[in-house]
């Protein structure tokens, strides 16, 4: 959100609760005025919410739900905490347990159960220290456990303190994907110092953590925008500044698993590069450096760095939990599906070619919250990573487009239907304009010949990316970057020239959801000036389609918890259905390639937008049915855009291989699908509980144009 955006908030809130005080009413479901870009039109709204929209946001958003559907993270807690109260009873020790981030309250009511004899939770975020209190009360525990709505930094031990005295265990969640990016080490520094006895016994006890550097063309998708080659004509060439860039050092989190095992080749295997010990024993160091010398087990290029780790949750070592891919796991029977912890690619700043069998030296970095792997020849005099933030890309790809939006400029799907198009209809003497962000159509097109390219580029860091692009390839005379909205655009813009050919990908920036791309349909209405009678617009036409489907894994992060490890957390599953209804969309994006389900109905056509007609201001409503016809589960409906460029050429945001029913779909990488989870899931087939009865989700589709609105309900039979 921009700052004047921030700033009219914040005004009214303040309005708001000035009328409140001056006209008390006892309706808790008071609003306040949310600013709200709109991804299609581009325009910022004012949206009435509740007026703790942001915290429902906050909860309903907050990953608890997946945690708590992780069998193997609580059951090993609960383990390594059963040993670590063992341990302190042979000792003869009153036990003292303090459960840091206690979110529901879990892991203290696992230590009350253990018979600790006292247990200090403490839970900063008041939401969820208010649901942990009453779910404390509710499953009998509340005069077992002490609750302080505080972070753990803000503790005082003492007489008149927070705790009457230091604890002398230790259990807390505290990790990410990235295991140190939520202040474990500062969170864990300060308890030993000001909240344990120094004899402590700490759950977790150590975490490890594991690299493994790649060769993957599917990898080095996601790094930069690469070289366009064209059959019959000179590359498109990427200019220096941008290979050499790798970008921030920051993680590309992702389910490694479902990267297909023949799309990389692994140039060692997997390094350990740091152990945290916080037991305590020894300091936690906020910024540390390790080097690792391997021998290559193959040739070719480094294109990334995979990162994983582990955790040692007993002071033996014997119970641990792996966040490993299955390639690298040590007990594939413990493999867990998790959203909370992932692994995460890291990329280093220059590409390294390597020879087999040739030393490779793979150089961690860590500060207190961030990471940096980088790899160098054994020869190579480079010993460090960047410390002052990592390798940040001043080339400005990295900061203008996310690691999925290089890699579908990368694609060789859409560049390859680009390019047929492009070579059906450019000539010497046609003149394009491209719209959308980013779009490398405008240097195919000059490339294959076009008299002339306009292109706009509103946004100062991508200008300068195609910029750096024109200069690199001669396309200066060519190609001209223009920087008003398309709607402003007149012939003297233009040099006076109009317009036979319309491109764009389309994308941009702003868009959350595929179809909000539909802002290309937006920008051509407004062309009218500048168009030929019978100028080309491409792509022609979107279609929204949809298809029911059975999540193998991604339902757990809405799917109430209920009972967990024989305590009820149903006040939890009630604060996140509330928060849900408040704050959710009915639809969300999700890179579905990362999330495996199986195809339950046919895909249907929601709605088809005609490029080459104006809109009007009529409302569009329209109901589709999905009916079930794979015997299984339902439990969620997907939808997607297809753009249609004409002669057989389409650009699909869905299932790369088509789908067909009862099969696992395999979805397009470099788009988030929509996602609607259904509450209640549908046994679909003889399973169900009557065979005649047709079983189906019925998809409401409202379309205002005026607005940009583009809003789906859903409704199911069963």
């Amino acid at each position: 959100m921009k700052h004047v955006g921030r700033h009219m908030k914040t005004f009214f809130k303040q309005l708001l609760r000035s009328y409140r005080a001056d006209f008390p009413c006892n309706n808790r479901n008071m609003s306040t005025f949310v600013s709200i870009i709109n991804p299609v039109t581009g325009k910022t709204d004012w949206s009435l919410q509740n007026d703790d929209y942001d915290f429902h946001q906050e909860i309903a958003r907050s990953a608890y739900a997946d945690m708590l559907h992780d069998t193997e993270r609580n059951q090993k807690y609960y383990s390594a905490l059963r040993q670590a109260v063992g341990i302190l009873r042979e000792r003869g020790e009153r036990i003292h347990v303090l459960d840091i981030g206690t979110g529901t309250g879990l892991l203290s009511m696992m230590a009350a159960t253990l018979g600790a004899d006292q247990v200090t939770a403490c839970e900063a975020f008041s939401p969820m220290a208010e649901c942990a209190k009453k779910g404390i009360l509710q499953n009998g525990f509340a005069d077992k456990i002490k609750l302080i709505p505080k972070r753990s930094t803000e503790i005082l031990v003492g007489k008149d303190g927070d705790m009457e005295s230091r604890a002398n265990i230790l259990i807390t969640e505290v990790f990410d994907t990235e295991l140190i990016g939520e202040g474990g080490i500062g969170t864990f520094t300060h308890a030993h110092k000001e909240l344990l006895q120094n004899d402590c016994i700490v759950v977790p006890s150590v975490a490890n953590m594991y690299v493994q550097p790649v060769r993957s063309d599917l990898v080095r998708r996601w790094r930069d925008i690469l070289p366009i080659k064209m059959g019959g004509c000179d590359s498109i060439n990427t200019p220096a500044e941008l290979t050499n860039c790798g970008g921030a050092p920051s993680l590309h989190d992702l389910q490694l698993d479902q990267i297909p095992r023949d799309q990389f080749e692994v140039i060692s295997a997997p390094i350990k590069v740091f152990r945290f010990d916080f037991s305590g024993k020894t300091p936690l160091p906020f910024e540390n450096q390790s080097q690792n010398v391997v021998k290559s087990l193959t040739s070719g290029q480094v294109d990334g760095v995979f990162m994983w780790w582990d955790l040692e949750m007993d002071t033996q070592g014997e119970i641990n939990l792996s966040c490993a891919p299955s390639w690298a796991h040590p007990n594939i029977e413990e493999l867990q599906w998790r959203d909370h912890w992932m692994q995460a690619i890291y990329y280093p700043s220059i590409p390294l070619e390597v020879n087999k069998g040739e030393e490779v030296k793979v150089i961690s970095y860590h500060d207190e919250y961030s990471l940096c792997f980088e790899v160098a020849k054994e020869s190579s005099e480079k010993e460090d990573c960047h410390k002052e933030g990592g390798p940040v890309g001043s080339c400005g790809t990295h900061i203008c487009f996310s690691r999925g939006r290089i890699g579908m400029m990368n694609d060789p799907v859409r560049r390859r239907i680009y390019e047929e198009i492009l070579q059906k209809n450019v000539t010497s003497n046609t003149t394009c304009l491209c719209l959308g962000d980013g779009n490398i159509m405008a240097l195919m097109a000059a490339t294959l010949g076009c008299k002339k390219v306009f292109t706009v580029e509103a946004n100062p860091s991508i200008r300068k990316v195609m910029e750096s692009f024109i200069r690199k390839n001669g396309l200066g005379e060519v190609v001209t970057v223009l920087t008003k909205n398309p709607g402003a655009l007149t012939p003297v813009d233009l040099g006076d020239c109009k317009v036979d050919l319309v491109l764009g990908e389309p994308y941009f920036q702003s868009s959350v959801l595929p179809w909000h791309n539909i802002s290309h349909w937006y920008n051509i209405d407004q062309l009218s000036n500048i168009l030929v009678d019978e100028a080309k617009i491409f792509p022609a036409a979107m279609t929204i389609k949809a298809m029911a489907v059975d999540f193998t894994d991604l339902w757990k992060i809405r799917a109430p918890v209920g009972m967990c490890e024989g305590f009820n957390l149903q006040v939890f599953d009630d604060l996140i259905e509330r928060s849900s209804d408040i704050a959710d969309e009915t639809v969300e994006p999700q890179p579905l390639w990362e999330y495996p389900c199986t195809a339950r109905s046919d895909v249907v056509d929601i709605y088809n937008f005609q490029y080459t007609s104006s809109w009007d201001e009529t409302a569009v409503a329209v109901t589709k049915i999905l009916n079930l016809q794979s015997e299984g589960r339902c439990n969620g409906v997907v939808l997607w855009a297809d753009f249609d460029f004409g002669q057989n050429c389409v650009v699909s945001t869905g299932p790369r291989e088509g789908s067909h029913v009862g099969k696992e779909v395999k979805w397009d990488i470099y788009t988030r699908q929509g996602v609607h989870l259904l509450k209640q899931p549908i046994t679909s087939g003889s399973m169900g509980k009557d065979p005649e009865v047709k079983q189906a989700v019925h998809v409401t589709f409202n379309f205002r144009p005026k607005q940009g609105d583009l809003e789906f309900t859903f409704k199911s039979y069963s």
